[in-house]
């Protein structure tokens, strides 16, 4: 169910009349859907019924582990007094909050890597079939080359990020605390990765509109056409070389605020991917 409604989006092109236009259009499919990777396998994240990302099955997952441990008691030793009983234990290690922010952590960085793939294909000639670099006038204009240099650069930190801190121990306390979770780190470093894979999800969408208006008369999907004007709202097309940064800061904003959520959750008989807070 949900790869059709992903191929719906990205697939429901009205063919221009022009047949060079609709044959280009057919390439687009067969290079993007038949071969690519990074295309096809990222509809399989999703589970059966399209509810919740595979990997990122936060309501039941982490999520709920970080429930259970924030409403836990930590105390040590536990004193109960209509018992007249005190008992010591491990109450206090936060080891279960260090591996759910590990298995966070390669989800977040995972979602970065398959993103700057998928740019890396846009500016790609020979594989989108579209003008190098997204740009008219390549060599001249080096277009979304260092976007894509720095896309990359931010999705290489976040796997470097994403290497398990549960897996570490100092002991401290004088040895009384022979093993340390390292979960305090293991949460802090979460919400930089998800800023840079906003980052690069920003860039990928300048990206994707920049091959958009490329193909143009041909239209997108009614859904992807709003997300279009949305970004060409704040941030023009590049038909030659200009400084980018204010446009990746923008395009980024609209991940992080959920401005691109917000089109998508309009769509009619979209499986409820989204988690209720």
């Amino acid at each position: 169910m949900m790869s059709a409604h992903i191929e719906h989006m990205t697939l429901s092109v009205r063919a221009a009349k022009d047949s060079m236009l609709m044959t280009r259009a057919g390439n687009i499919r067969l290079a993007c859907f038949d071969v690519d990777g990074t295309l096809t396998d990222g509809r399989l994240f999703f589970d059966s019924e399209g509810r919740e990302i595979k990997a990122f099955h936060v309501h039941d997952g982490q999520g709920l582990v970080l429930l259970r441990e924030a409403n836990a008691v930590t105390d040590n030793p536990l004193v109960f007094a209509e018992d007249d009983a005190m008992i010591s234990g491990g109450n206090f290690h936060a080891e279960p909050v260090a591996l759910a922010a590990d298995a966070m952590a390669c989800a977040i960085a995972e979602v970065g890597a398959i993103a700057e793939r998928r740019i890396a294909m846009l500016i790609d000639s020979s594989v989108s079939r579209l003008p190098p670099f997204l740009t008219p006038n390549a060599g001249l204009n080096s277009g979304f080359m260092i976007a894509h240099v720095t896309a990359a650069s931010l999705a290489s930190e976040n796997k470097s990020l994403a290497h398990p801190a549960s897996v570490d121990s100092l002991p401290t306390s004088a040895n009384q605390e022979d093993h340390v979770s390292m979960a305090t780190f293991a949460a802090r470093r979460l919400q930089p990765m998800i800023a840079n894979v906003a980052h690069i999800l920003g860039i990928e969408l300048l990206a994707s509109a920049q091959g958009i208006d490329f193909l143009r008369p041909l239209q997108s999907s009614a859904v992807l056409e709003q997300v279009h004007a949305l970004l060409r709202a704040q941030c023009p097309a590049m038909m030659q070389d200009r400084y980018l940064a204010p446009d990746i800061e923008a395009a980024s904003a609209l991940v992080r605020r959920g401005d691109l959520a917000r089109i998508l959750r309009t769509l009619p008989d979209l499986p409820a991917l989204w988690i209720t807070v």
